[in-house]
């Protein structure tokens, strides 16, 4: 899918490009063509109009009256001119009175003669007629006059070669740009679609380790109500290990679907129906403190508190809460033996930062990048001990992005490992 995606990018972005410069070249070598063409038939113009009245006959005079058709032509370009080649003169009954070459041309008499006749039976009524004897390349002008027709030869050698020229390059030059557009379209969608492939890849990821992640309850649930359907004279308070068991089998469910629907509903930009308006920040922290002191006091942990009073800020008191509490509940799942969390909270004019540390292991530089990915744990094994689905820190990330905050690990080294939550201070209820 990705690869057609691509694919698709690519094309939509070189054919507009490739059409565009097909029209645009094709445009100047039809351009250039009539120009060459114009200039040619100019030049026949000139040459015909230098002594358009004068009667030719085959002697000295003739040469001169060529020369002076090339004198009174000045104006236009001289290698121009020279492609006149040849000038004839026909009477009224379309005979030929007289021919004349130029002293450069490399006509031969036959082939002078042939011209001419091709021409004579192109005659017609038109006062001024032009084209093309495909057969010599050569391009003609018909002048009528009071005593007959005028009639000059010009050899298109120049027109070809010079039209076969710009095709070329401009052929080379289409191909060189679409080549190029082509390396830049490509780089261009390689970019494009690395958020659209991580999206994808994370997408997919999601998607195996919520199912995973789902097996194992509903496999144990499943489990107890064979148990129990194979035990049907048993009492109830007999059964009742496979019901409790089966209870918290469904309540971790729930907590899992829970969280990957708000996730997914993240994902989707669904409202998630925050109630954004002024909280006392000092007071929902030490709430989330005191509800953790009596399970870190089971587990002989040293859970203390640093928090300023009367700090405020704008937020959802609801959200801001599962975020604190999704750290302290970390930290205490992975504190060491005996070891010590400590909860602060500062703020100044800019944002509240609130920070959970605790003693204990810490964790692998090259695991760090990969803490607010879903469903990752450090340690699968102990994690699954824990409870733990390594959705957590993904949660408190999307809390803090629609709160224009942020979440990260602030270290993790000998000492131990610390989290901050950094909430922007806004005196309004617009984000």
């Amino acid at each position: 899918m990705l690869k057609k995606l691509r694919k698709q990018f690519i094309l939509s972005s070189i054919i507009p490009i490739a059409l565009i410069t097909v029209f645009a070249f094709l445009g100047l070598t039809a351009t250039t063509f009539y120009y060459e063409r114009s200039q040619t038939i100019t030049a026949l113009t000139a040459a015909l109009e230098g002594n358009v009245n004068s009667v030719f006959f085959p002697n000295e005079e003739i040469a001169e009256n060529f020369s002076s058709i090339n004198s009174n032509s000045k104006q236009l370009n001289e290698e121009r001119m020279s492609s006149v080649e040849l000038i004839a003169t026909i009477d009224k009954d379309k005979k030929i009175a007289f021919w004349i070459s130029s002293t450069n041309s490399d006509i031969s008499e036959d082939d002078a003669k042939n011209l001419i006749e091709d021409v004579v039976g192109k005659i017609g009524n038109d006062k001024r007629a032009t084209g093309v004897i495909s057969t010599y390349n050569y391009r003609y002008l018909i002048v009528s006059t009071p005593n007959g027709y005028r009639v000059a030869f010009s050899d298109m050698t120049s027109e070809i070669t010079t039209f076969l020229f710009l095709v070329r390059i401009f052929g080379l030059i289409s191909v060189l740009i679409l080549g190029m557009m082509f390396l830049v379209a490509d780089y261009m969608a390689r970019k494009a679609i690395e958020p659209v492939e991580e999206s994808w890849c994370a997408q997919n990821r999601f998607v195996a380790d919520a199912s995973h992640e789902l097996k194992t309850p509903l496999t144990v649930i499943l489990a107890n109500m064979d148990i129990i359907q194979a035990n049907k004279d048993s009492k109830v308070w007999e059964q009742n290990k496979w019901i409790e068991n089966t209870k918290s089998e469904a309540a971790r469910m729930t907590e899992l679907v829970n969280d990957m629907l708000f996730l997914a509903r993240s994902d989707a930009q669904i409202d998630q129906s925050y109630n954004f308006q002024e909280i006392n920040f000092s007071h929902t922290a030490e709430d989330c403190v005191l509800s953790f002191e009596s399970l870190a006091f089971e587990k002989g942990i040293s859970l203390s508190s640093a928090i300023p009073s009367d700090l405020f800020i704008v937020a959802d008191e609801t959200r801001v809460k599962q975020a604190m509490m999704i750290l302290i509940d970390n930290a205490l799942k992975y504190v060491n033996d005996k070891g010590n969390i400590f909860v602060t909270a500062e703020g100044n004019q800019r944002q509240i930062k609130f920070t959970v540390a605790n003693t204990g292991e810490p964790i692998p530089a090259d695991k760090q990048k990969y803490l607010f990915d879903r469903f990752y744990r450090i340690d699968d094994s102990r994690a699954r001990e824990k409870g733990g689905y390594g959705l957590g820190l993904p949660i408190a990330h999307n809390i803090m992005d629609a709160h224009g905050g942020s979440v990260n690990l602030e270290y993790s080294n000998e000492n131990g490992t610390c989290f901050a939550l950094c909430f922007p201070i806004r005196r309004n209820k617009l984000f």
